[in-house]
C-alpha cells in the first residue's frame, strides 16, 4: 500500500508566489503522514503549492481546526483513538465548530467499521475511500476534486459575504445628502469590497442636466483616492491622464464599461440623465479576482441609485439654499449657516443692505435685465467682502451678509469699503448704472440672539435709513426696536381707517412778513385716536408709510384739502393751499391721476398750489423725484423745500433743482433771539437763498421779536403760533374775517 502511494515518479516542483492550500492529514499512523507527503510533495493547483498539517488524533485536529479557519481539505482515518473517532470529528467540524468550508475526505484501513454507503448518506463529506485503494493519481485526484469545491463554497461564501457588506455599504452611502460626501463614501466602501487600495475616482455632474440640452460640459471629479486624488473637483476634460479621460469619456458616450490600458471605467446609469462613471485602476482580470464581475456590477447599480438619489436631493438643497438669480446663498441658507457658526460661540455681524431707488432701475430696464443688474451686485458685494461666512440675496434686492465680529469687522470701515466699490457703475450690456446701497447692522455681541431676530435687528436699522434717509447706513439699538414697535401699533390704527371720519385736516395760515397778509394755508392731516387723541403729523406719516397706506391717504388729503379750499379762498384769490408730499408718495405713479383729479373735482387751478417736501427727497438725485417735481412746476405750482437746515442743508444742490423756495426749520428759529450762532445761521440761509431767487418761509415763529428780526432779514414769510395755531377749516374762517376786519393784516 506504501509503494503504492509512491507510485509513479513525483512531479517537477513548480515555484509559487501565491499562499499555498492547507491540508490537514489526521491519522494515527505516522506512515501515512508522511507517505502522503510524498505523494502531493512539488504539486500545484491553480498557482499554489500545497502546505500539509498533522494531526495523529481527533482531538489534536480538533485544536489545529481551532486556529486554522483557512485549512481547505482535511484527509480523515475513521478509526483513531477509538472506532469512530473520525467520524466523531466530522460531526464536530460541521455542528460544534460550525465549519462548512473545510472539505472532509474520509479514509479506512477498516471499512467494515463504518459502512460507506451510510457514512456517506449522513455526513456532510467529499470523499471516502478505502487507503488500500488510494493510489498517488487517485489522491491527488480526490484532493483536487475537494479544492474545486473548497474554491467554490468559498467563492459563494465571499459573494454572500460582500453581498451583505455591499448591503450594508448601501444603506450607509445613501444617506448621504451632498454629492461630494457620496461619492467619498462610495470610494471608500469601494476600497473595503476590493480588500486592497486602488487608484479609484467618481465623476458626475452636481447639477440636474436640463432634459432640452444634454451638456456634459458640467461633468468633473467627485471624489479620487490614491494617485488620483489631486484630480478631485477637476472638470474630466482638463484631466491630464489621456487614458484615464479617453476610458471615462467613452464610458460615459456609450453607456457600456470601457477597458483602458490603465484601468477600468463603469458608467453609472440613472433615470433623471444625470450622468456619471467610476474609474478603477484595475484590469478585468484582477477585479474579476478581487470580487467578480457581476457582484461589481451590481455595486455599480446601487451607486447609481445613490448617484440619482443624492443628485436630486441636492438640486432640491440647492433650490432652497441657493438663489437662482444671483447665485447667492438664499435667506434659508443664510439661516442656516448662522446658526452653524453660533454654536461656535464667536460674535456674529450680519449686514442688511438693499440698493436705493431699485424701482426706477427695474422701470428702466425691465424685470428681467434688473436680475442682470441684480447678480452683478452680488458678484460685488462677494468681491467687498471675501471672508464672508456667507452673502445671501434675501428677497427683491435685498442682501445680507454675514460676518465674523470684533474689531476686525468696523462699522465705518464697511460703509467705506462699500461706498468706494459701488463709485463704479454696474455695467449691463451697453449700459453704466450708477448703484447706491444702504445698509442696516446689527451684532450678536450685544445680545445673545438668534438668527431671524438678529436679521430682524438689522431690517430694524436699514428702516431707520430708509425713514429718515439723511444717511446711508444705521446701527441697530433697542430704541429702534421700541420705535418700530410703536410704528406698527399706528399702522394697525390707520389700516382700514383711510376715510372721513377718522383722518380731519387742519390748516395753519402762512403770512407775508412784509404786512401781515395772509399768503397761504398749510394744510396738516390729523389722525383721531379712538379716545379722541389726535396724533401729530409726523407719527401719522411715518406709521402710514409703515403700512403702506401712504398713497391712498394722500389721495384722501387730496381731495379733501383742495376741496375745503374753496371756502377759505374768501380770503382771496391770491391765497395758496401748502400740501406736503410724502416720499414714498412721490415714488408712486398714481400721484399725478391723485392729483389732477382732487383739483378738478375742486375746480382748482394747480397754479394755487404749494408743494412741499423734504431735503432727504433729493439725496439721490432721483429721476422719479425730479420728474414729478418739473411736472407740478410746468402746470403752475410751487415747490418748497420744508424743514430746512436739518438734513443735507448743501445750497450746491438748490441750483440744480425745480424748487421755488425754503422753510427754515424752526428750531432755527425759536433760538436766534437768544443764540448769536442760530441767528448767524438763520442771517446766511436768508442771503444766499434770496441770491438764488428762492422765496423763504420761516417756520415756528411765536414771539414778536422773531417776527421783528425775520422783517429786518428781508424773510418772504412767517409760520407759526405768533399768528394762529393749526385748526379747523371753520374755526379757520374765523381767522379769515378777522384778518379782513383788520385791513387784512394780522393785529
Amino acid at each position: 500500500m506504501v509503494m503504492d502511494f509512491l507510485a509513479p515518479s513525483k512531479p517537477e516542483a513548480i515555484k509559487s508566489t501565491k499562499a499555498p492550500w492547507k491540508i490537514l492529514i489526521v491519522d494515527d499512523d505516522p506512515d501515512v503522514h508522511e507517505v502522503t507527503k510524498i505523494a502531493v510533495a512539488g504539486c500545484v493547483f491553480e498557482g499554489r503549492s500545497f502546505e500539509l498539517l498533522h494531526a495523529l488524533s481527533a482531538q489534536e485536529a480538533q485544536e489545529i481546526l481551532k486556529t486554522s479557519d483557512d485549512i481547505a481539505v482535511a484527509l480523515v482515518d475513521v478509526v483513531m483513538e477509538s472506532d469512530t473517532a473520525g467520524l466523531g470529528l466530522v460531526s464536530w467540524i460541521r455542528s460544534e465548530l460550525g465549519n462548512h468550508f473545510t472539505r472532509l475526505i474520509l479514509r479506512t484501513g477498516q471499512p467494515g467499521y463504518a459502512p460507506q454507503t451510510d457514512v456517506i448518506m449522513k455526513f456532510d463529506i467529499d470523499g471516502y475511500a478505502e487507503k488500500a485503494e488510494l493510489s498517488r493519481t487517485k489522491l491527488l485526484t480526490a484532493i483536487i476534486t475537494a479544492l474545486r469545491g473548497y474554491k467554490l463554497v468559498m467563492s459563494l461564501e465571499t459573494n454572500r459575504r460582500k453581498l451583505k457588506q455591499l448591503n450594508g455599504h448601501f444603506a450607509e452611502i445613501v444617506q448621504k445628502n451632498a454629492l461630494s460626501e457620496f461619492a467619498t463614501a462610495v470610494l471608500h466602501q469601494l476600497t473595503d469590497l476590493l480588500d486592497h487600495p486602488v487608484d479609484l475616482l467618481l465623476c458626475g455632474q452636481d447639477t440636474l442636466p436640463d432634459q432640452k440640452n444634454a451638456d456634459r460640459s458640467n461633468i468633473r471629479v467627485l471624489a479620487a483616492t490614491g494617485g488620483l486624488q489631486e484630480k478631485t473637483d477637476l472638470p474630466i476634460e482638463v484631466l491630464g491622464e489621456d487614458a484615464v479621460r479617453g476610458a471615462v469619456n467613452s464610458c460615459i458616450e456609450t453607456r457600456e464599461p470601457v477597458s483602458g490600458p490603465n484601468g477600468l471605467a463603469m458608467p453609472l446609469i440613472t433615470r433623471n440623465g444625470m450622468t456619471g462613471a467610476l474609474y478603477l485602476a484595475m484590469s478585468d482580470v484582477e477585479l474579476e479576482e478581487s470580487v467578480g464581475t457581476e457582484l461589481m456590477q451590481l455595486f455599480v447599480s446601487n451607486v447609481a441609485l445613490g448617484y440619482e438619489k443624492t443628485g436630486l436631493l441636492e438640486h432640491i438643497r440647492n433650490l432652497a439654499f441657493v438663489d437662482r438669480v444671483t447665485g447667492l446663498s438664499t435667506f434659508s441658507g443664510f439661516i442656516e449657516t448662522f446658526q452653524r457658526h453660533a454654536s461656535n460661540q464667536i460674535p456674529l455681524l450680519v449686514v442688511h443692505c438693499d440698493i436705493q431707488r431699485f424701482r426706477v432701475v427695474v422701470d428702466g430696464i425691465g424685470d428681467e435685465r434688473a436680475g442682470g443688474v441684480l447678480k452683478r451686485t452680488g458678484h460685488r458685494l462677494s468681491q467687498i467682502f471675501p471672508d464672508a461666512l456667507t452673502i445671501a440675496r434675501k428677497e427683491k434686492d435685498e442682501f445680507l451678509v454675514l460676518l465674523k465680529g470684533g474689531e476686525a469687522n468696523d462699522i465705518q470701515s464697511i460703509v467705506t469699503r462699500v461706498e468706494d466699490a459701488f463709485q463704479e457703475p454696474i455695467t449691463l450690456d451697453d449700459n453704466q448704472i450708477n448703484l447706491r446701497m444702504r445698509l442696516g447692522f446689527a451684532s450678536s455681541e450685544d445680545s445673545a440672539h438668534g438668527a431671524e431676530e438678529l436679521v430682524r435687528f438689522a431690517s430694524i436699522a436699514l428702516n431707520d435709513v430708509r425713514q429718515k434717509g439723511m444717511t446711508n447706513h444705521s446701527v441697530f439699538h433697542p430704541l429702534m426696536q421700541e420705535a418700530a414697535f410703536e410704528r406698527l401699533r399706528l399702522a394697525s390704527m390707520l389700516t382700514g381707517s383711510a376715510n372721513q371720519t377718522e383722518f380731519h385736516l387742519h390748516y395753519q395760515p402762512i403770512m407775508r412778513a412784509g404786512d401781515d397778509s395772509i399768503a397761504s394755508f398749510e394744510a396738516l392731516m390729523r389722525f383721531k385716536t379712538p379716545a379722541g387723541n389726535f396724533l401729530n403729523t409726523a407719527r401719522m406719516i411715518e406709521a402710514a408709510e409703515a403700512s403702506g397706506s401712504i398713497t391712498e391717504i394722500g389721495a384722501w388729503m387730496f381731495k379733501s384739502a383742495f376741496s375745503e379750499f374753496r371756502k377759505l379762498s374768501v380770503a382771496g384769490d391770491d391765497i395758496r393751499l401748502n400740501v406736503n408730499l410724502s416720499p414714498k408718495q412721490v415714488q408712486t405713479n398714481r400721484i399725478y391721476k391723485d392729483i389732477e383729479d382732487a383739483a378738478s373735482a375742486a375746480d382748482l387751478q394747480l397754479h394755487r398750489l404749494v408743494f412741499e417736501v423734504t431735503e432727504g427727497l433729493f439725496l439721490s438725485n432721483d429721476q422719479v423725484t425730479l420728474s414729478l417735481l418739473t411736472w407740478l412746476r410746468n402746470k403752475g405750482a410751487k415747490v418748497v423745500i420744508d424743514d430746512f437746515g436739518t438734513g443735507y442743508s448743501s445750497f450746491s444742490y438748490l441750483r440744480k433743482l425745480p424748487v421755488d423756495g425754503i422753510k427754515i426749520d424752526r428750531s432755527f428759529i425759536s433760538n436766534m433771539d437768544q443764540d448769536a450762532d442760530a441767528l448767524a445761521v438763520v442771517k446766511s440761509i436768508i442771503a444766499v437763498a434770496k441770491a438764488m431767487n428762492l422765496e423763504v418761509t420761516a417756520e415756528g415763529v411765536e414771539t414778536t421779536g422773531q417776527r421783528k428780526i425775520m422783517q429786518e432779514l428781508d424773510c418772504d414769510y412767517l409760520q407759526g403760533f405768533l399768528y394762529s395755531k393749526p385748526q379747523s377749516s371753520d374755526d379757520l374762517l374765523k381767522f379769515i374775517r378777522q384778518s379782513s376786519v383788520s385791513g387784512g393784516t394780522f393785529q
